[in-house]
């Protein structure tokens, strides 16, 4: 008998295997939320369709590599995992890969979106029976251990409003986790820049540790300890982590490091000057940048400016601009300092009031990135500096970014009035 029917070609990400983060569309939002920053234009579902379709299908390993150890290439057979690069990157510059893990009855189940190395890191993690809760390069068993991590050093820490006051989070201290990831990462790019490595290895190599920067109640400095699991030569995770103080002597002592160990913390900056907002320089404003501040990014608006028109928010946000410039030359901390992990450098965030109601909170912050003049050989000015508008953030986003160099003290970015 012969019938008209043929096989429906699978496209897109079910091409790679079952997508059990379908709904409301949540597998796009976790892509966004890994390479937000690293490009000017998210990506919508359509485009990410458009992706997987023309993409090279990768096989990897149990361990997280396309070939086993006699050179040979993983097949789907012998897969643990289905890949496919993205050709987006993170803010470090790493490649993303959407990823689906092959379940018992070999089904590959996702979608995922990590580098290479975070993909190696689940894989080794999960030799270790770990339910592998992920916090940066730190795994928890689960999300209970980690916020039982994150619960203590925040309650050892000196006083301070660690949790949002608008958005709902399933973890606790959401702002120091973030803290703890950005600082970390800093610390790991001072080490590859060549800098005297600041994350100590005890002499086993079984565990690190290094400052966080904080104080506890005592004024002693905080530091954090973390089992140390290699993934290959190069690349290793961290578990278990513990929050120990500066004079715990018998605590350094159990994890095999001296009474005497002092890591110190990262430097965001060599001078100052570094961190205090010139308002003379210049502010550019290009179409591209204003596309994705004013209609990208336009669900961070007030509702009552949804329904306007993009050059009538354009020059809202001019005159915001403008008025936040005159009360910068007046205040020097007005504009506040943050670290912009894809450039490795200090940026800043501006207040934006769009209807001049200034006795009120922001609508929300303006993120500048600092553009430094350029010096000849003598240190004179070639060319003068300028600031790039990059995005907007609300004011939750703003004190985490900025909290990592300093807790602000700027009324308009205290935790406590932001309701």
């Amino acid at each position: 008998m012969v019938t008209n029917e043929t096989t429906k070609t699978k496209e897109g990400l079910f091409r790679f295997g079952l997508v059990a983060n379908l709904k409301q569309g949540v597998f796009l939002k976790e892509l966004h939320r890994v390479i937000e920053g690293a490009v000017e234009e998210l990506p919508t579902s359509q485009e990410l369709r458009a992706i997987a379709d023309d993409a090279e299908t990768i096989y990897l390993n149990a361990s997280g590599y396309p070939k086993d150890r006699d050179g040979s290439r993983v097949t789907e057979s012998t897969s643990k995992f289905i890949a496919f690069n993205t050709g987006y990157q993170t803010l470090d510059g790493e490649d993303v890969y959407g990823w689906f893990e092959k379940e018992d009855n070999g089904v590959f189940v996702g979608v995922n979106w990590n580098t290479l190395g975070e993909i190696r890191a689940y894989a080794s993690v999960q030799k270790f029976q770990l339910k592998s809760f992920k916090m940066g390069k730190f795994y928890f068993k689960d999300l209970d251990d980690c916020n039982a991590f994150l619960e203590d050093l925040a309650k050892k820490t000196i006083d301070e409003d660690w949790n949002y006051k608008k958005k709902p989070s399933k973890i606790s201290a959401p702002i120091l986790r973030s803290y703890i990831q950005t600082l970390f990462s800093k610390l790991e790019k001072e080490r590859e820049s060549g800098e005297p490595d600041k994350i100590i290895k005890n002499k086993d190599g079984s565990h690190i540790i290094f400052n966080t920067n904080l104080l506890d109640r005592f004024f002693n400095d905080e530091y954090i300890i973390a089992e140390v699991k290699k993934i290959d030569d190069t690349q290793e995770v961290y578990i278990n982590p513990v929050r120990v103080s500066k004079d715990s002597g018998s605590e350094l002592i159990k994890y095999g490091f001296s009474r005497n160990v002092a890591p110190k913390p990262p430097k965001f900056f060599e001078n100052v000057n570094e961190v205090i907002f010139h308002p003379e320089y210049y502010i550019e404003k290009s179409y591209d940048s204003l596309t994705h501040i004013i209609e990208q990014r336009i669900d961070r608006f007030p509702e009552e400016q949804k329904g306007k028109t993009s050059d009538n928010l354009a020059n809202k946000l001019y005159n915001a601009i403008d008025y936040a410039l005159a009360i910068a030359q007046r205040n020097y901390k007005y504009i506040v300092p943050i670290y912009y992990p894809r450039f490795d450098t200090i940026s800043f965030i501006m207040p934006i009031f769009l209807e001049r109601s200034y006795k009120k909170r922001p609508d929300f912050a303006l993120v500048l990135q600092n553009i430094p003049p350029v010096l000849d050989r003598d240190g004179k000015v070639v060319e003068e500096g300028y600031y790039v508008a990059r995005t907007i953030l609300d004011l939750e986003d703003g004190y985490q970014d900025a909290r990592v160099i300093a807790k602000p003290d700027e009324s308009w970015l205290n935790p406590g009035e932001i309701k």
